[in-house]
């Protein structure tokens, strides 16, 4: 009798990626945030963010005049690169399958749709040691179960401060479930991501860190 042979680990990569949720206000923060990284940091970037399904999205045009690293809306499965930013695209979900990302459906109705909570998800799944989740501005309080995973799995959470963002409910959303390793301006963000990121390297697994 031959016996079942399981499927090989999924393959993770050597360097963090970062999954960034955003919603209202979310383009004037994510720029401030990506104007802080070098071209070379290292890190992945994926930016998970609500559109209207059925309108064009110009996000990745509007990001690429702010950073210095090449930026792409995802329209098909691609590989997963360092320093590179990924956008993901409007009428569609986005995953991490092993190291690629590829579209999947969007749910047929509205009130089911979390687009950042399924994206960090799958990031916590296939990438549990080399994964950041990132919650900056916006209404309501999708992110928040992805970066759980995220957090249970050996990933860090950023969240921006509730003070400084503008609109509050995705972050304190995030803080009030008790998820953020750290709460931070998005100023401070990028030496900070790029310091825990570092250090998941160096030590296989999530780093130390205190709470702020």
């Amino acid at each position: 009798m031959n016996k079942l042979i399981p499927p090989p680990p999924a393959e993770e990569p050597a360097f963090t990626i970062v999954g960034i949720g955003a919603s209202a206000g979310g383009l004037a923060a994510l720029r401030t945030f990506f104007s802080g990284f070098p071209q070379d940091s290292g890190l992945a970037f994926v930016v998970v963010v609500h559109l209207n399904p059925d309108k064009d999205s110009h996000l990745a045009e509007l990001l690429e005049k702010y950073v210095n690293m090449p930026v792409q809306q995802v329209t098909t499965a691609v590989p997963i690169e360092p320093n590179h930013i990924y956008v993901i695209p409007p009428n569609a979900n986005l995953d991490t399958i092993d190291t690629h990302l590829r579209l999947s459906e969007l749910e047929e109705q509205r009130k089911e749709r979390a687009p950042i909570d399924h994206f960090l998800r799958t990031l916590a799944t296939t990438h549990p040691h080399h994964a950041i989740g990132v919650i900056l501005t916006g209404v309501g309080s999708d992110g928040t179960l992805g970066v759980r995973e995220i957090r249970d799995r050996g990933g860090m959470v950023i969240v921006q401060d509730p003070a400084e963002a503008e609109f509050d409910g995705m972050p304190q959303s995030a803080i009030t479930s008790g998820l953020a390793d750290q709460v931070l301006s998005l100023k401070e963000m990028p030496e900070a991501i790029i310091r825990l990121a570092r250090q998941a390297s160096s030590t296989k697994g999530k780093p130390t860190t205190g709470r702020s």
